[in-house]
Protein backbone atom coordinates (compact mmCIF):
# COMPACT_ATOMS: atom_id res chain seq x y z
CA UNK A 1 0.00 0.00 0.00
CA UNK A 2 1.57 3.58 -0.83
CA UNK A 3 2.13 4.92 2.58
CA UNK A 4 0.82 8.08 2.23
CA UNK A 5 -2.72 5.88 1.65
CA UNK A 6 -3.43 6.44 5.16
CA UNK A 7 -1.22 9.10 6.69
CA UNK A 8 -4.13 9.44 9.77
CA UNK A 9 -5.03 7.12 12.21
CA UNK A 10 -6.57 7.17 15.65
CA UNK A 11 -6.91 4.50 18.04
CA UNK A 12 -10.18 4.70 20.17
CA UNK A 13 -9.86 2.33 23.08
CA UNK A 14 -13.10 1.06 24.67
CA UNK A 15 -11.52 -0.27 27.66
CA UNK A 16 -12.11 3.25 29.56
CA UNK A 17 -16.06 2.80 29.36
CA UNK A 18 -15.33 -0.33 31.51
CA UNK A 19 -14.19 -3.47 31.57
CA UNK A 20 -17.38 -5.28 31.43
CA UNK A 21 -19.58 -3.38 29.07
CA UNK A 22 -23.17 -4.69 29.04
CA UNK A 23 -26.15 -2.19 28.38
CA UNK A 24 -26.85 0.29 25.30
CA UNK A 25 -26.63 3.48 27.91
CA UNK A 26 -23.26 2.67 28.08
CA UNK A 27 -22.46 2.26 24.41
CA UNK A 28 -24.41 5.39 23.75
CA UNK A 29 -21.76 7.81 25.74
CA UNK A 30 -19.17 5.26 23.78
CA UNK A 31 -20.82 6.24 20.75
CA UNK A 32 -21.06 9.88 21.45
CA UNK A 33 -17.24 10.13 22.31
CA UNK A 34 -16.26 7.82 18.80
CA UNK A 35 -18.19 9.53 16.56
CA UNK A 36 -15.97 12.45 17.86
CA UNK A 37 -12.97 11.26 17.57
CA UNK A 38 -14.13 10.10 14.16
CA UNK A 39 -15.07 13.19 12.63
CA UNK A 40 -12.10 14.82 14.20
CA UNK A 41 -9.36 12.60 11.79
CA UNK A 42 -8.12 13.94 8.86
CA UNK A 43 -9.29 12.36 5.68
CA UNK A 44 -8.18 10.08 4.71
CA UNK A 45 -8.14 8.12 7.96
CA UNK A 46 -8.74 5.10 9.92
CA UNK A 47 -10.18 4.66 13.05
CA UNK A 48 -9.13 1.70 15.32
CA UNK A 49 -11.38 0.53 17.84
CA UNK A 50 -9.17 -0.89 20.28
CA UNK A 51 -11.06 -3.86 22.68
CA UNK A 52 -7.57 -4.53 24.36
CA UNK A 53 -8.43 -4.16 28.48
CA UNK A 54 -12.15 -5.36 27.61
CA UNK A 55 -13.58 -8.52 29.28
CA UNK A 56 -17.13 -8.92 28.39
CA UNK A 57 -18.30 -6.95 25.27
CA UNK A 58 -22.20 -6.95 25.35
CA UNK A 59 -24.17 -6.99 21.91
CA UNK A 60 -26.21 -4.28 23.59
CA UNK A 61 -23.26 -2.14 23.93
CA UNK A 62 -21.29 -3.38 20.90
CA UNK A 63 -24.55 -2.47 18.33
CA UNK A 64 -24.83 1.33 20.17
CA UNK A 65 -21.22 2.25 20.42
CA UNK A 66 -19.69 0.45 17.39
CA UNK A 67 -22.23 -0.88 14.73
CA UNK A 68 -24.28 2.62 15.21
CA UNK A 69 -21.25 4.30 13.89
CA UNK A 70 -20.08 1.41 11.48
CA UNK A 71 -23.60 1.92 9.40
CA UNK A 72 -22.77 5.88 9.41
CA UNK A 73 -19.77 5.20 7.68
CA UNK A 74 -20.87 3.15 5.46
CA UNK A 75 -23.28 5.09 4.46
CA UNK A 76 -21.36 7.80 3.34
CA UNK A 77 -21.82 10.50 6.35
CA UNK A 78 -18.09 10.56 7.24
CA UNK A 79 -16.37 11.29 3.87
CA UNK A 80 -12.96 9.49 3.40
CA UNK A 81 -12.77 7.47 6.59
CA UNK A 82 -12.90 4.13 7.96
CA UNK A 83 -13.51 1.75 10.96
CA UNK A 84 -11.67 -1.32 11.97
CA UNK A 85 -11.38 -3.11 15.00
CA UNK A 86 -8.67 -4.85 16.97
CA UNK A 87 -8.79 -7.22 19.49
CA UNK A 88 -7.04 -9.36 21.72
CA UNK A 89 -9.21 -12.50 20.62
CA UNK A 90 -12.08 -12.84 18.79
CA UNK A 91 -14.62 -14.56 20.42
CA UNK A 92 -14.89 -11.30 22.42
CA UNK A 93 -16.00 -9.15 19.36
CA UNK A 94 -18.51 -12.14 18.26
CA UNK A 95 -21.35 -10.30 19.64
CA UNK A 96 -20.42 -7.09 17.75
CA UNK A 97 -20.16 -9.61 14.67
CA UNK A 98 -23.69 -10.80 14.93
CA UNK A 99 -24.80 -7.39 15.53
CA UNK A 100 -23.11 -6.19 12.36
CA UNK A 101 -24.61 -9.33 10.41
CA UNK A 102 -28.00 -7.82 11.41
CA UNK A 103 -27.34 -4.89 9.95
CA UNK A 104 -25.88 -6.29 6.75
CA UNK A 105 -22.53 -4.69 7.50
CA UNK A 106 -18.85 -6.00 7.89
CA UNK A 107 -15.58 -4.68 9.76
CA UNK A 108 -12.04 -5.58 9.58
CA UNK A 109 -11.11 -7.27 12.41
CA UNK A 110 -7.72 -7.40 13.60
CA UNK A 111 -6.53 -10.11 15.73
CA UNK A 112 -3.30 -12.05 16.92
CA UNK A 113 -1.38 -10.46 14.38
CA UNK A 114 -3.77 -11.07 11.23
CA UNK A 115 -6.92 -9.90 10.15
CA UNK A 116 -10.65 -11.73 9.50
CA UNK A 117 -14.02 -10.56 9.14
CA UNK A 118 -16.74 -9.54 11.56
CA UNK A 119 -19.87 -9.88 9.66
CA UNK A 120 -21.49 -11.47 7.01
CA UNK A 121 -19.04 -11.56 3.48
CA UNK A 122 -19.73 -14.45 0.91
CA UNK A 123 -16.40 -16.60 -0.18
CA UNK A 124 -16.10 -14.59 -3.17
CA UNK A 125 -16.26 -11.15 -1.43
CA UNK A 126 -13.55 -12.49 0.85
CA UNK A 127 -11.27 -14.00 -1.88
CA UNK A 128 -11.32 -10.25 -3.45
CA UNK A 129 -10.81 -8.83 0.43
CA UNK A 130 -7.93 -11.42 0.59
CA UNK A 131 -6.01 -10.18 -2.94
CA UNK A 132 -6.24 -6.72 -2.52
CA UNK A 133 -5.08 -6.84 1.37
CA UNK A 134 -2.37 -9.06 -0.08
CA UNK A 135 -1.45 -6.83 -2.51
CA UNK A 136 -1.81 -3.92 -0.35
CA UNK A 137 -2.40 -1.61 -3.34
CA UNK A 138 -4.03 -2.60 -7.14
CA UNK A 139 -6.64 -1.85 -9.72
CA UNK A 140 -9.62 -3.59 -10.83
CA UNK A 141 -7.82 -4.88 -14.29
CA UNK A 142 -5.65 -6.47 -11.94
CA UNK A 143 -7.62 -7.89 -9.39
CA UNK A 144 -9.97 -9.42 -11.96
CA UNK A 145 -7.00 -10.91 -13.79
CA UNK A 146 -5.34 -12.74 -10.88
CA UNK A 147 -8.49 -14.25 -9.82
CA UNK A 148 -9.95 -15.16 -13.41
CA UNK A 149 -13.14 -13.71 -13.07
CA UNK A 150 -14.57 -11.36 -15.54
CA UNK A 151 -14.14 -7.39 -15.13
CA UNK A 152 -17.67 -6.56 -14.61
CA UNK A 153 -18.18 -9.39 -11.98
CA UNK A 154 -14.86 -8.03 -10.24
CA UNK A 155 -16.13 -4.61 -10.36
CA UNK A 156 -19.71 -5.66 -8.56
CA UNK A 157 -17.44 -7.25 -5.66
CA UNK A 158 -15.27 -4.66 -5.45
CA UNK A 159 -18.36 -1.77 -5.18
CA UNK A 160 -19.55 -4.09 -2.05
CA UNK A 161 -16.45 -4.00 -0.43
CA UNK A 162 -16.19 -0.31 -1.01
CA UNK A 163 -19.74 0.65 -0.01
CA UNK A 164 -19.06 -1.93 3.20
CA UNK A 165 -15.59 0.64 3.80
CA UNK A 166 -13.82 -2.92 3.57
CA UNK A 167 -11.07 -1.34 0.92
CA UNK A 168 -10.80 2.29 -0.18
CA UNK A 169 -11.76 2.75 -3.97
CA UNK A 170 -10.32 6.03 -5.63
CA UNK A 171 -11.21 6.93 -8.81
CA UNK A 172 -8.35 8.25 -10.72
CA UNK A 173 -9.54 9.01 -14.30
CA UNK A 174 -11.26 7.38 -16.61
CA UNK A 175 -10.92 4.64 -19.30
CA UNK A 176 -13.55 5.53 -22.23
CA UNK A 177 -17.04 6.71 -20.76
CA UNK A 178 -15.82 4.55 -17.38
CA UNK A 179 -14.16 5.61 -14.00
CA UNK A 180 -10.87 4.09 -13.30
CA UNK A 181 -10.07 3.57 -9.98
CA UNK A 182 -6.98 2.61 -7.97
CA UNK A 183 -7.84 -0.04 -4.85
CA UNK A 184 -5.94 0.09 -1.33
CA UNK A 185 -6.19 -2.25 1.58
CA UNK A 186 -7.03 -0.37 5.24
CA UNK A 187 -4.07 -2.67 6.78
CA UNK A 188 -0.31 -1.69 6.46
CA UNK A 189 1.90 -3.11 4.49
CA UNK A 190 -0.79 -5.44 3.22
CA UNK A 191 -2.07 -7.45 6.30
Amino acid sequence: MNPAMFTHEVRFPIAPFGPRLGTRGEGASAQEALLRALCALPEPGRLIVDLNGVDVLSGSFADEAIAIPCARVAAGEHGDRYMLIDTPHRDLADDLGYKLERRRLAMLCLVDGGWSVLGPLPPPMMETLALIIERGETTPKDVASALGIRHNACLHRIARLADLRLIRREEVGSAGPYPSYRLASLLDGGG
